[in-house]
């Protein structure tokens, strides 16, 4: 008799791998990459060893889903962010950095994998990083490229890259203050999305 996977099957071996890297991303997060093992993950799953080798080669292959995952999120925050929006490409743009700030500053765990652990671990990891960081930065371009005739000029590649940057140091930064001492996450965000218009010469009245 052959063997076959039904949907029902299907689903819950996705549930326990959602499970799995649920529990890595919390520890990743917390204890930082090279302070995580995989017992402590197997714990935190309430799993066993073999579930977990079943799903994943090794540490480094369920942090690069968690760091995928979460690329994932991100994009999908921002592009809610931005449907709520008026239709305006500048403002699309503030929304976007808004809604991407909040994201992170609302999953500190999350951003802290992205923004501090995911850093020089491999060169699989930093792929992952730099296309997450690159999938951000293709869309402020294409933006100014397309708002290019009601701004002074600029570089768009450049000025792209300089816009990406600026979220990221905002929210490292802001992730290093003990949580007492943080501004509050919608300031930030609106903090750096007036900082980002205001760098490519955007309508005060937008600001």
């Amino acid at each position: 008799m052959a063997y076959r996977t039904t949907a029902k099957m299907l689903e819950r071996k996705e549930a326990r791998r959602r499970v799995i890297l649920a529990a890595a991303t919390r520890l990743f997060g917390q204890q930082g990459y090279h302070a995580t093992t995989v017992p402590m993950i197997v714990a935190e799953a309430g799993t066993s060893t073999g579930n977990f080798y079943f799903y994943f080669r090794n540490k480094e292959d369920v942090f690069a889903a968690a760091l995928s995952n979460l690329g994932e999120r991100i994009s999908a925050a921002i592009n809610d962010a931005i449907a709520q929006a008026p239709t305006n490409p500048l403002l699309h743009m503030k929304a976007a950095v808004e809604g991407f700030v909040l994201f992170l500053a609302q999953n500190p765990e999350e951003a802290r994998i992205l923004i501090v652990e995911s850093s020089g671990l491999s060169s699989r990891l930093e792929e992952i990083r730099r296309t997450i960081i690159a999938s951000h930065s293709r869309g402020v371009e294409n933006a100014l490229r397309l708002l290019a005739p009601k701004l002074p000029p600029l570089e768009p590649g450049v000025t792209a890259r300089c816009w990406t940057g600026a979220v990221y140091e905002a929210v490292y930064s802001w992730l290093e203050l003990p949580e007492d001492k943080r501004t509050p996450a919608k300031a930030v965000a609106e903090a750096v999305a007036r900082f980002n218009l205001r760098g490519i010469g955007a309508s005060p009245d937008l600001l």
